[in-house]
């Protein structure tokens, strides 16, 4: 799945928000905590983390690895669970001051059960996806103008 929204924000800015765990924490809604292994390389490719999420009253602990750290272009970084990987990529195009952001999901489920419930809850992972990238420009632009 892949969405694009364009976001008034350079894109060394918009990358820091999506490169750094506690700005992350604090744009995105379900994150209650990020943590890395090695917390000096949370900007390096294969640094691994922890990423705690919270809906509701449940908590899910995700495994976490950066899988491409390439400042102010690409960031991208996959979280596993028991039932699937996903991996989440952010593509940053510089438009003379704004930034186009191409974010992408791929899902990987890694049972027959985790893939029939993945087809069946499919349009709702979509829709948190794009929620997700519209926190990020909410974000990012709401900073620049406090």
């Amino acid at each position: 799945m892949k969405h694009t929204v364009i976001i008034k924000a350079p894109a060394r800015f918009v990358f820091e928000q999506l490169s750094t765990p506690s700005a992350r924490e604090t744009w995105t809604k379900v994150i209650e905590s990020i943590r890395y292994e090695q917390p000096s390389e949370e900007k390096a490719e294969g640094a691994s983390f922890i990423q705690i999420q919270k809906e509701g009253a449940m908590r899910t602990s995700f495994h976490g690895k950066n899988v491409a750290v390439f400042e102010p272009e690409t960031y991208s970084y996959s979280l596993e669970s028991k039932a699937f990987k996903m991996v989440i990529s952010y593509h940053l195009e510089d438009l003379q001051g704004e930034t186009k952001v191409t974010q992408t999901y791929e899902v990987i489920y890694l049972s027959t059960f985790a893939k029939i419930m993945g087809k069946l809850s499919s349009k709702l992972t979509e829709k948190l996806a794009q929620a997700l990238l519209q926190q990020l420009k909410r974000y990012c632009e709401d900073a620049l103008t406090k």
